[in-house]
């Protein structure tokens, strides 16, 4: 099965450094054989940086960011929509304050990543108009291999009491023509009263694809206030309420979400700690005992079961970027599948006559044993800063065993 080979060689690369326990500490926490479960230590400091290096391969980075974050952070609008998803995707009930609609939520379904960009600075040689609002967003952490399902930019309206005058805001990608001078291209348009509080949502998804595709063509998008029906009467977008500045309250501040679908889940290349090369995995029942302590076989292995593996976030002092979960609980099947396999063992049929054939001794050493696998994987969520201006909720497939199985 594909996927058990995939969750074999991510908790081979879990495990590989745990092996002696001598003085350096890790953030890994195990299964020790007897029904308890332990924090284990790595040989060697180094053994401990390749162990986190591999981690964050694992996660799609190329090194820790550089961001230490306050809790009070999550109060900026932000992060705090992607907190509201993150907790909405777990079953917890939130308030809809961002105005979460059917579509949203479809793209938040079918997307694996989640990214929100703040606006980086504002009023910058408004092109052409006077009055409208210019902002920018960093967005190279949206790689060009990425499928862009969906961009909003979203803009918080505070209520205007008594203006039921109706008004069309307009947002316009701003374009470098080849003489230096800056145009717009239309995006979207919403048609908003005065009296409306709450967040207005465009969608940039072409915009956003430019840039990705264009980095350099990343002038940020302009937008403009008009009373509806009069495009030639522009007016400030404060005056009926709208924020464009990031230095107002924290989580009415204007922000930029991607929702983006990877082309295919991707586990980066495992270093090994001494020579660097690849590990090769065998296919064979040697997964069957607990690879952090290989004498539980001598002592007797118990039947095939779910087993603890859990990376501790906190001991790795991630927790200056990741914003959730505490840690990764992966978990991982152990066990003996021996004759006979009984229901708790979650046989298949399969599993069942190959073990009856590997009694038989004319077979048992040409046919392997059964072995122990997951047979049920859940996704993982991990809720992270990469910098100042952007939040990213990443959702990794099949990343945690539930159930396990002879298979």
């Amino acid at each position: 099965m594909k996927i058990c080979r995939i969750f074999v060689a991510i908790l081979f690369s879990l495990t590989f450094y745990a092996n002696e326990i001598t003085a350096v500490y890790s953030g890994l926490y195990v299964d020790n054989g007897e029904g308890q479960t332990i924090r284990e230590k790595f040989n060697s400091a180094k053994e401990k940086v390749v162990f986190e290096k591999n981690m964050l391969e694992f996660l799609g980075l190329s090194r820790k960011p550089r961001k230490i974050y306050d809790p009070l952070e999550l109060e900026i609008s932000a992060p705090k929509f992607l907190l509201d998803i993150y907790n909405a995707l777990d079953g917890n009930e939130v308030d809809n304050e961002f105005n979460l609609k059917i579509e949203d939520m479809q793209s938040v379904q079918e997307s694996d990543t989640i990214m929100t960009f703040l606006a980086r600075n504002e009023h910058l040689n408004a092109p052409r108009h006077e009055k409208g609002r210019r902002l920018r967003f960093e967005v190279k952490d949206v790689r060009v291999e990425e499928t862009i399902l969906s961009a909003e930019l979203r803009l918080y309206k505070i209520c205007d009491d008594g203006n039921t005058n109706k008004f069309t805001v307009t947002v316009y990608e701003v374009l470098q023509t080849l003489n230096g001078d800056q145009q717009l291209s239309y995006v979207d348009a919403v048609n908003i009263t005065g009296d409306y509080e709450g967040w207005i949502v465009f969608n940039v998804s072409t915009a956003l694809t430019n840039w990705v595709v264009f980095p350099s063509s990343n002038k940020g998008l302009y937008f403009s206030v008009h009373k509806h029906l009069k495009p030639q009467h522009e007016i400030h977008p404060e005056s009926i309420g709208i924020i464009s500045s990031i230095s107002h309250e924290e989580n009415q501040q204007p922000f930029m979400v991607a929702f983006l679908k990877s082309q295919k889940f991707n586990i980066r290349r495992i270093r090994d700690v001494s020579s660097g090369k690849k590990h090769k995995l065998k296919k064979d029942s040697s997964f069957n005992s607990n690879p952090l302590n290989p004498e539980e076989a001598a002592r007797g292995m118990r039947h095939c079961q779910l087993q603890t593996l859990y990376v501790n976030f906190k001991d790795l002092n991630w927790t200056d970027w990741i914003i959730s979960p505490a840690g990764y609980a992966a978990h991982y099947c152990s066990g003996a599948c021996e004759f006979p396999l009984n229901e708790q063992m979650n046989a298949t049929n399969h599993a069942i006559v190959q073990t009856l054939v590997t009694l038989t001794g004319a077979w048992s050493s040409k046919i392997p044993a059964a072995c122990c696998v997951p047979t049920k994987l859940t996704p993982i969520k991990v809720l992270y800063y990469t910098r100042d201006e952007t939040a990213i909720l990443k959702k990794y497939p099949k990343m945690s065993a539930k159930n396990c199985g002879c298979h």
